[in-house]
């Protein structure tokens, strides 16, 4: 049996510092034909001249440069420059086995109606009680099915863990969407608006570095007023299009987020102050029903208290 043949993307934006381990553990990986495209998109530390003197090395490694103009369009030109069907992607601070796109490799050819194939990930680094909590839940989503499901709670999965059919992702729009939310957001809400698979091996073969000036933690694209306006802007347009929807909140959150769907034209919103514990408001016929709340105890309470959740008609956010 041929091994598969897989590009995998690496964009680089002053990275030096880890580029040496991130780069060998792309090219470690094991019964796999790869070829690694690390795209510097207009560092300053040096990093175009460590991953060139890494080239020349190994020869799978290919090295262009771009203009600093942000990881989507430098995971495009990567995209653009690939020479295989299957691609995968690697931050260039990050860590994996290698034996991960094996495996991934393995669980998309058994399944050949899923576009792409993620993996769990395990954080490393800064250490972050809010982060592991994060992770434990994403990490919990391992069907098409829950990941698809979840989107407008948070991203169901790390985008940069995953293994891609490239006509999925061209059929998703590649990664360049809209620039008032985050790439990662934004990539999994044009993929199930289009009706991509995606599935995900239950082993974690991701390891996501933490530090404390990573963009989720400090770009303002990650403020939760966008990550708000993005989950209304796709659910407006989802599926609350041309159908009522009973918005169900409490305080703040209630507020906002019925003031972001109205702003995203989301029809026939009416929202309800209530809380889990107290009696459901009636359902209008016809209505979706959408459940905003941060936490993982609250949406277990809607839960338990809905009964049969009906994921064609309720939805949660947060």
């Amino acid at each position: 049996m041929s091994k598969p043949a897989i590009s995998v993307l690496l964009p680089v934006r002053d990275a030096g510092r880890y580029l040496a381990t991130a780069v060998g553990d792309a090219l470690a990986q094991t019964d796999v034909v790869l070829e690694l495209i690390a795209v510097d998109d207009g560092s300053r530390d040096g990093s175009r001249q460590r991953l060139e003197a890494m080239a020349k090395s190994d020869s799978r490694l290919k090295v262009v440069a771009n203009a600093g103009v942000g990881p989507a369009r430098a995971l495009d030109l990567a995209l653009k420059t690939a020479r295989h069907d299957w691609i995968a992607q690697m931050e260039a601070d990050d860590r994996c086995p290698p034996d991960r796109l094996a495996r991934l490799a393995a669980a998309l050819a058994q399944q050949p109606a899923w576009g792409g194939v993620v993996s769990r990930a395990a954080p490393f680094g800064f250490r972050s009680d809010g982060m592991r909590r994060y992770l434990d839940w994403q990490n919990g989503l391992t069907t098409p099915e829950a990941m698809a499901n979840s989107r407008f709670v948070e991203i169901p999965a790390l985008h940069q863990s995953g293994l891609y059919r490239r006509a999925a992702l061209i059929a998703a729009g590649g990664f360049i969407g809209d620039p008032r939310w985050p790439l990662d957001i934004d990539f999994w809400m044009r993929w199930h608006e289009r009706g991509l698979v995606v599935g995900k091996v239950a082993r974690v073969l991701y390891r996501w570095r933490q530090h404390a000036l990573q963009s989720t933690r400090t770009s303002p694209l990650h403020r939760l007023e966008a990550l708000r306006w993005c989950k209304a802007h796709y659910f407006a347009r989802g599926p609350g299009r041309d159908r009522p929807l009973d918005l169900l909140s409490v305080g703040a959150t209630l507020e906002r987020f019925a003031a972001a769907l109205q702003a995203e034209g989301q029809s026939g919103l009416v929202a309800h102050e209530w809380r889990p514990g107290r009696p459901l408001p009636p359902r209008r016929e016809g209505a979706r029903r959408l459940f905003a709340f941060g936490t993982e105890v609250a949406r277990a309470r809607v839960l338990a208290m809905t009964g049969a959740f009906d994921p064609a008609c309720d939805w949660f956010a947060a």
